[in-house]
């Protein structure tokens, strides 16, 4: 498998130790695969279908490549997917350490199919950069699910039913959700709107929402205008950004919610002020109708108590592999 791999485009090679193919568009976690590739005599693929650790030690080899840091297993640097070595530059060095720690505190007699969320989102980045070098191999492209631009065109469909551009009818819980989602969405939109009209020619971007008063129950549409400009600011993206965004936009099923995680983590200092959020605000704003939902109807145990905690966990998952020191 290795050898197809090396066909494809420069991987860096240290060991033969690949991760599971535990990413994907779906966000699904480590698990089971009876496909050819999966059964290959590989260490990941035995703790996928064993979930037993088999490793006594986890570190950082920083010494490996100036201004790198490799995360290892008995001293052999940890592939992605694709086979790349999961090695992060020295600007992230809080990541390496939090990505050692991952793998640290795995339980010695049980692995469970979602321990390793921030390894699975760091690998998918480390892979769709190499994906996106000239000549890479098609098959590997198809493995993660596409290139960059199949990625962007799949976010662009999210920014037409964005969560925080759909507002609920104001006879709803006593009008209560209907003011909380204006006092709370409507400012996110005007920064939205203010961001994307840098990335396009018209001064004046408007984003289309849906309200329930007034549209009904249709679709809802943006303008080849707003498409255009969210584009061009998705090709601003390196891959491992891009990345990202698609975590967060998944996750949240919210273009705007992704965009802002991302900007407040990679770029704060030069972040216009109406665009500034928290990743606590980011999670109310994805989450708000669920949030009024039990509120008023209680809460359905393993189900909206699972979602909560698994949303604000890929969430905060993102906002660490964004984040630069």
């Amino acid at each position: 498998m290795l050898a197809s791999l090396k066909q494809g485009c420069s991987i860096v090679n240290p060991i033969r130790l690949t991760l599971p193919r535990f990413y994907s568009l779906s966000a699904q976690p480590l698990g089971i695969d009876n496909t050819i590739e999966n059964n290959s005599l590989t260490e990941t693929n035995r703790l996928s279908k064993t979930s037993q650790k088999f490793w006594e030690k986890v570190s950082l080899n920083r010494n490996l490549e100036k201004g790198k840091i490799a995360l290892q297993l008995d001293g052999r640097t940890i592939k992605t997917p694709l086979g790349n070595g999961i090695i992060i530059d020295n600007s992230r060095s809080l990541l390496a350490y939090l990505l050692k720690l991952e793998w640290s505190s795995l339980s010695s007699l049980s692995i469970k199919t979602h321990s390793l969320p921030l390894t699975s989102l760091v690998a998918r980045c480390i892979d769709l950069q190499t994906t996106n070098e000239p000549g890479c191999d098609p098959q590997l492209v198809a493995k993660i699910g596409g290139n960059s631009d199949v990625i962007k065109n799949q976010l662009l469909r999210y920014l037409d039913t964005d969560t925080l551009l759909v507002f609920s009818p104001m006879n709803e819980y006593e009008g209560r959700l209907r003011n909380a989602q204006n006092e709370l969405y409507l400012p996110l939109i005007k920064g939205m709107e203010e961001f994307l009209s840098s990335f396009s020619s018209e001064s004046n971007i408007r984003l289309q929402i849906l309200d329930a008063d007034i549209h009904g129950l249709r679709g809802n549409q943006q303008s080849d205008i707003v498409k255009n400009a969210a584009t061009k600011y998705m090709s601003s993206l390196s891959p491992w950004d891009l990345a990202i965004l698609e975590k967060t936009v998944l996750t949240t099923k919210s273009f705007i919610c992704g965009v802002l995680l991302l900007e407040n983590k990679k770029n704060p200092a030069d972040l216009s002020a109406i665009l500034k959020t928290d990743m606590d605000d980011i999670i109310r704003a994805a989450t708000l109708e669920t949030i009024f939902q039990v509120e008023k109807w209680g809460e359905v145990e393993d189900t909206h108590d699972v979602d909560k905690r698994d949303i604000r966990r890929k969430v905060h998952i993102a906002a660490i592999a964004a984040f630069k020191q």
